[in-house]
């Protein structure tokens, strides 16, 4: 749960800063434009459902989603491609056993490799499908409601825009950093005979499988809207 948790904080670091100067630019195109600067309620709204749509496509996509796929992946590749920390914590263990220094919780914890991979497999299926259920809720709530309040002009307006471009932003800084981390990894998995465990790549590799389609759906919109 610590690395979706970490996942989630990321996005909204990110998203924040970017939402921030998105409402600078906004409120400065207003005032060159002479028009008042006074916010209005149906515009504090549409404010609220574009940040909400935003965090839960990130909720639904990079926590759930990618979650249930990176435990695919274990199970169709190898359990060692999604969970090398697991290997990793047991042959610590394991190391601290042999040197006779072991502290509490390693004395404690008696449970086997597989016993522990199990373990997390089922905790990631639940807290995949988890999120995945919350974050759609949560989007589909959120999308109605904006539809409901923004009229067909507001579709293509400078709110409407700023979003897009937020989302786009922050979904290419995700898709871009996971390749990244990803792709080097499963080919240090796939070509190179390490110890079960060292390499990894089933967590990057799952949110970059997610974060490049919510990010092309980003940059076709965004496109879509500067053309209107």
């Amino acid at each position: 749960m610590g690395d979706i948790a970490g996942i989630l904080f990321g996005l909204i670091g990110l998203a924040i800063p970017i939402l921030i100067i998105a409402a600078i630019v906004y409120f400065i195109f207003r005032i060159k434009s002479g028009i008042s600067i006074s916010v209005s309620y149906r515009a504090a709204l549409r404010v609220y459902f574009y940040v909400v749509i935003l965090v839960s496509v990130g909720l639904t996509g990079l926590g759930g989603v990618s979650t249930l796929i990176n435990v695919g992946l274990g199970e169709v590749v190898g359990h060692e491609f999604s969970y090398g920390d697991v290997y990793q914590e047991h042959r610590e263990l394991q190391d601290l056993r042999d040197d006779g220094d072991s502290p509490s919780y390693a004395i404690t914890d008696s449970r086997s490799l597989p016993e522990k991979i199990d373990l997390e497999m089922k905790g990631n299926l639940i807290n995949g499908i988890s999120l995945t259920v919350i974050g759609s809720f949560l989007m589909l709530v959120h999308f109605l409601g904006r539809r409901w309040v923004e009229t067909s002009d507001e579709k293509a307006d400078l709110l409407r825009r700023l979003y897009l471009i937020a989302g786009l932003a922050v979904f290419a800084v995700i898709t871009i950093v996971s390749l990244i981390a990803g792709i080097p990894e499963t080919l240090r998995y796939a070509l190179l005979e390490l110890e079960p465990g060292r390499e990894s790549p089933g967590q990057a590799l799952s949110i970059a499988i997610v974060g490049l389609p919510i990010w092309v759906s980003y940059l076709v919109a965004t496109l879509k809207n500067v053309k209107k």
